[in-house]
């Protein structure tokens, strides 16, 4: 029943998103060079998806609370301290769309506020050990916290910079929930948060794409910190029942795509004395909306995405391959759609 009443509230809960964001003044405004928007925006996608969170959480445990306990176990401080993680990011984001922090600072706090949250986190919740396609096991022992944390940074900043255009940031969020649910247990609390996550970035894609709002670094922050832990407990959860689908380079798989393209960005402007951390206009998604328009921008980029994974749950020998042959046509697609750009 929480997932009916969140679905019907989730429009309400948009519109206040939208009333809260006007408040606060909390505007995106165009630039003339990277942010190629006509007029200010409403950054929306923090507040909202933060209030969905919350809300089902609130839903959940006190609607639901007696059922739930008796059908699985559960450990509620670590529902509790995801909450609490996922607020503190909300907040950072929130404050840098409002005065736009220095990113190296940024990045520090979002990987202090990982690391501490991690400390009292569950074995569940941390990357304890890394298991290949091949069965090899490598233990991470004392440096997992790190290493954790360590990633979800990477993920975080990836997917930062991949929020570019309308409804991109939103449809590789629905992608990846999508992906890591099918490998989620159907009476898992996180199975039923993630219909819910679904359906609401549905809702916002569709504004989004409309220039109606915008995801802000607090959506993003709300959103990839959400996925980064209910992924690694995904992939321990799995691990447990020795299931073979999910493990390191699945997940690899699935999140390389923004991946590939920060680490291309970073070498470049590393290598042309330029800071890493300073936005531009030479982003994969950019060459795409320069050439192919909005939409078809947007299907190209979810298709590189979702085609492998499908080709991958079908046939998993395939993995290694997939890998390399998505490696190939993101550098083929960047070599020809930037010597495009650059005649233009």
């Amino acid at each position: 029943m929480s997932i009916f009443y969140l679905i019907l509230l989730s429009p309400l809960i948009l519109f206040f998103s939208f009333k809260i964001s006007k408040i606060f003044n909390v505007y995106d405004y165009p630039d003339n060079n990277r942010k190629i928007h006509n007029k200010p925006t409403l950054i929306v996608g923090g507040v909202f998806f933060q209030l969905i969170i919350l809300f089902f959480f609130i839903l959940f445990f006190f609607l639901e609370k007696n059922n739930f306990l008796q059908t699985m176990a559960i450990n509620i401080d670590d529902h509790l301290l995801l909450l609490t993680t996922i607020t503190l990011l909300f907040l950072l984001g929130y404050y840098d769309d409002k005065k736009n922090l220095r990113p190296i600072l940024k990045l520090s706090l979002v990987f202090l506020i990982f690391l501490l949250s991690l400390i009292y986190f569950s074995d569940d919740y941390k990357l304890k050990k890394l298991i290949s396609f091949t069965n090899y096991v490598f233990y991470l022992d004392f440096n997992s916290i790190i290493f954790t944390s360590f990633c979800f940074v990477v993920l975080l900043n990836a997917i930062n910079m991949a929020d570019g255009i309308n409804s991109l940031s939103s449809n590789i969020f629905i992608i990846w929930i999508f992906f890591i649910n099918l490998f989620l247990p159907y009476d898992n609390f996180y199975y039923f948060m993630n219909i819910v996550l679904i359906f609401s970035l549905v809702l916002f894609s569709i504004l989004n794409y409309k220039k109606l709002c915008f995801m802000g670094d607090a959506g993003c922050f709300v959103l990839v910190s959400y996925i980064s832990f209910i992924t690694v407990f995904t992939y321990n959860l799995n691990i447990e029942d020795n299931a073979i689908y999910l493990n390191i380079e699945s997940i690899f798989l699935l999140f390389m795509l923004p991946g590939l393209d920060m680490l291309r960005l970073f070498l470049k402007r590393s290598y042309k004395g330029k800071n890493p951390f300073i936005g531009d206009k030479d982003h994969f998604h950019h060459f795409l909306l320069n050439n192919f328009g909005n939409f078809k921008s947007l299907l190209i980029y979810n298709l590189l995405i979702i085609i492998p994974w499908l080709i991958y749950i079908l046939f998993t020998s395939m993995l290694p391959y997939l890998i390399i042959i998505v490696l190939i046509i993101y550098l083929i697609l960047i070599a020809k759609l930037q010597n495009i750009y650059e005649k233009n």
